[in-house]
This record gives structure tokens, C-alpha cells and sequence, in this order.
């Protein structure tokens, strides 16, 4: 059973309702103490920035936002390093329930199910409008999700993967729509995760997800996992290569103790 708390028990709008919902209390911005966010001139753009920064941003080394997000692109290319990706069947569900461990030579990362249906495009389009809106005040919570959702999701593959996980289930159409569907929500949205420069001074991001493309950039880069990794996705990837490398391994065996027989033999 899916378990939904709600620390705002009164939405001023069926989208800040909707909020509410798939994004965790500690992550639904408060309008009262984050203010009005004002229009800045291209000159003063920087000190805008600055000023409108949460504790989530300060908390993250600048140096670290300004990694360069496109080592890899999506479910596929971490799979070729060993990292899997798990569906989180938590009983509190929300957007946030994302987790990244990384294991001795492969990595797991946790995401939550999500079912789509026809109706979904339009819904999350909606809360991107909502977000933007200049008469609400919110952090761009939801804009940063779907922009780390669009970073794993490239093509129609990415999405079977996901299928194939539990995580995604497609009721919207082909594997293609619904790629389609992220890559278009992670266009040009107001969010500084992957890009330093932008043409609005609406460039918050959330620490969450920062903090997991972090560490799953750790793990990609590490050349001793990501070697165990492919050698073992080359090599041991089926039950067969598995059972002819431990044939392999006892006759290696059985050979070395017949060699040592016949140089020491019994008295």
C-alpha cells in the first residue's frame, strides 16, 4: 500500500496539490520564506543568482555543479559499467525515493515505478507550466526532476531498460513516445543542474539529485569498477560463459595438480 503524507493540508491549485504529492516535504518549497523571485537585468544576472540561492545550493561546491554532466548519457551507457538500476518499492512513494550504492565492481541506482498514460503528457507539462509560472514562487523542483530523468533516458532502449526494471510502466504508447516525452520535458527548462549559462535567472537546482549524479560520475569514472564490470558483462554474462569459465578453471586445476604429481612423485 502506497502511503501519501501531506504537510500542507491546504493547495491553492490542484497542481500545487499534485506537488505535494510526488515531491517530499522537505523539497516543496515554503513561498513565504523563499519570496518573490524578481526579474533581473542581463547585467545583474549574477547577483540574482546569488541572491535566490537555497541552502541546498550552498551546500554543493560550485566546482562540483560545473562538472561536466555529459560523461555518459543514459540507462544504457551505465549498464555497460556494471550499474543497474533497481525499482524502489518504498511504501511512502514520491519523486525523490531516487538512491545511488556503489558496490565493490557495480553500482545499483534506485528509482521510483512510475506508470504513464495518456493523460500524462498534458500532467507533466502542466506542473512545468505551474513551476514557471511568475505568480508562484516555487524552486523548480519538479523542472530539476525532469531534467535528471531526461539525462537517463535517451532513446526508446533507455525506456525498455527501465520496463525490463519495474521502474517504468508504459501505458502511454511505445517505448519511442515516452522517450520522446522526457527528451522534450528536459529541453530548455530553468534549471542549472547540467548547463552553467542560461537565458533566465530561474537556474535553481535541487541538491537530491546533484548529489546522485555525483556519485554515479564517482563510480563511472572509476577505471578498476568499470573495467571488473565490462569484463564481466563480456565474459560471464550468461549461464553458459559462466559454466564454461569454471570448466575452464577446474581443468587449469586438475592440470597444475598433475604437473605437480609427476614432478614430486609419491615415495
Amino acid at each position: 500500500m502506497v502511503i501519501v503524507k501531506l504537510e500542507n493540508p491546504k493547495p491553492f491549485h490542484i497542481l500545487d496539490f499534485a506537488r505535494s504529492v510526488y515531491l517530499p516535504p522537505n523539497m516543496v518549497s515554503n513561498i513565504e520564506e523563499h519570496g518573490k523571485m524578481e526579474t533581473q537585468s542581463e547585467g545583474s544576472e549574477h547577483n540574482s543568482m546569488r541572491k535566490n540561492k537555497t541552502q541546498d545550493q550552498e551546500d554543493i561546491d560550485e566546482e562540483e555543479i560545473n562538472l561536466n554532466w555529459n560523461t555518459y548519457k543514459s540507462i544504457r551507457d551505465l549498464k555497460t559499467v556494471g550499474i543497474q538500476v533497481v525499482a524502489n518499492k518504498t511504501d511512502e512513494w514520491n519523486w525523490s525515493n531516487i538512491s545511488f550504492t556503489s558496490k565493490w565492481f557495480n553500482g545499483e541506482l534506485r528509482l521510483p515505478i512510475f506508470l504513464f498514460n495518456d493523460v500524462t503528457p498534458y500532467f507533466f507539462r502542466n506542473l512545468v507550466a505551474y513551476e514557471m509560472c511568475s505568480d508562484v514562487h516555487y524552486n523548480y523542483e519538479c523542472c530539476s526532476f525532469f531534467s535528471f530523468m531526461d539525462s537517463l533516458v535517451d532513446n526508446a532502449d533507455d525506456v525498455k531498460e527501465l520496463r525490463s526494471a519495474g521502474v517504468f510502466q508504459n501505458l502511454l504508447g511505445s517505448d519511442k513516445e515516452l522517450a520522446k516525452l522526457f527528451n522534450d520535458l528536459g529541453d530548455d527548462l530553468p534549471t542549472k543542474m547540467y548547463c552553467n549559462n542560461s537565458y533566465t535567472n530561474a537556474v535553481a537546482y535541487s541538491k537530491k539529485y546533484i548529489l546522485i549524479k555525483l556519485q554515479i560520475e564517482k563510480h563511472y569514472t572509476n577505471k578498476w569498477k568499470t573495467w571488473l564490470a565490462q569484463a564481466y558483462n563480456t565474459h560471464f554474462n550468461t549461464p553458459w560463459a559462466m559454466i564454461a569459465f569454471l570448466a575452464a578453471l577446474l581443468a587449469l586445476v586438475l592440470t597444475f595438480i598433475q604437473t605437480w604429481f609427476a614432478i614430486n612423485p609419491s615415495k
